[in-house]
């Protein structure tokens, strides 16, 4: 399941405003994070004379409108959704959930705590507590965040739950034209280390022994990172075109860390980088619209800004 932090505290403590302020930094980090809030009285969004209000008192059982850039969904509800359901039915594409509720849960929660709010004492602390987030002392083990300090605790989180980690990946290598190969053969020994290694060409190409192939579907730089995606078994493609045979692997290692979609130097070159799966869908969009070269605007990209010494 996607990395999910509840957080948990009595009404009127600053819940809802440093889980704001923390969405606002891990956005700013290129993390896509998914929000879930409990409710524990009667959900009215959908208001009376709506056309969606409209449709569901004639019985619809679910109703979506669609907006330029919103969409929004009403359904009815047989019984109350698992939180585990939740997440998966609408925000499985996030990098992480944050919960304001579902203390009961038994997921990750961090326990917000204010000096000033008063405590209602039939209020049931949650029984998952990995850390706190408070303006005054706290007699525990656990981390204790600064309430009022929302970037801090996103860092926390960060570390947590989406520090960078190396990825396995498949080094792609594309030679557009025959011309091509021979060099690529050359960074492909020279990089194996990275371990999975494929060309990507055009139809008719013979490679060197040992060398995999993986043959483009369309032309152009677009097709290639496209073509790579799918016949690599792994979730991510480090992608070097001709002009980067000469990458170093420190140059990849840098490439190999981070939750974006894309991941390339600074100033970005899509010719050097590193594709997650979760490009497809807009690669595929851009196909069908005319416009090939129109996905790069569609998927995060993270710059790494500084690359180890030695690196190309």
């Amino acid at each position: 399941m996607v990395p999910t932090v509840c957080f948990a505290a009595p009404s009127g403590t600053g819940k809802t405003t440093l889980i704001e302020g923390v969405i606002r930094h891990l956005t700013a980090r290129q993390v896509r994070v998914g929000v879930l809030k409990h409710d524990a009285h009667r959900l009215e969004l959908d208001r009376p004379g709506k056309d969606t209000w409209r449709f569901r008192s004639a019985g619809a059982w679910r109703a979506v409108i669609a907006g330029e850039s919103q969409l929004a969904v009403f359904s009815a509800m047989e019984a109350p959704c698992a939180l585990g359901s939740l997440i998966d039915g609408y925000l499985q594409d996030a990098d992480i959930v944050l919960t304001e509720g579902f203390r009961k849960s038994g997921l990750p929660t961090i326990r917000v705590v204010r000096a000033a709010a008063s405590v209602d004492p039939g209020w049931a602390a949650p029984p998952n507590v990995i850390a706190w987030a408070a303006d005054r002392p706290i007699d525990t083990r656990l981390p204790v965040l600064p309430l009022n300090h929302p970037e801090a605790v996103a860092d926390w989180l960060f570390e947590r739950f989406l520090a960078p980690k190396p990825v396995e990946a498949t080094l792609a290598l594309w030679a557009p034209e025959p011309r091509h190969i021979a060099r690529m053969a050359e960074a492909a020994s020279r990089l194996s280390a990275v371990g999975r290694v494929m060309v990507v060409t055009q139809p008719g190409v013979t490679l060197p022994r040992g060398l995999r192939l993986a043959t483009a579907v369309r032309p152009g730089l677009a097709g290639a990172v496209a073509t790579a995606l799918v016949a690599a078994d792994t979730p991510d493609v480090l992608f070097l075109s001709p002009d980067h045979a000469s990458a170093t692997l420190a140059t990849l290692a840098a490439l190999r860390a981070g939750p974006a979609d894309v991941v390339t130097l600074d100033p970005p070159d899509p010719g050097l980088a590193r594709y997650s799966h979760r490009c497809l869908p807009a690669l595929q969009s851009a196909r069908h619209s005319g416009e090939p070269d129109a996905w790069w605007g569609a998927v995060r990209v993270a710059r790494v800004s500084t690359v180890p010494a030695g690196a190309a």
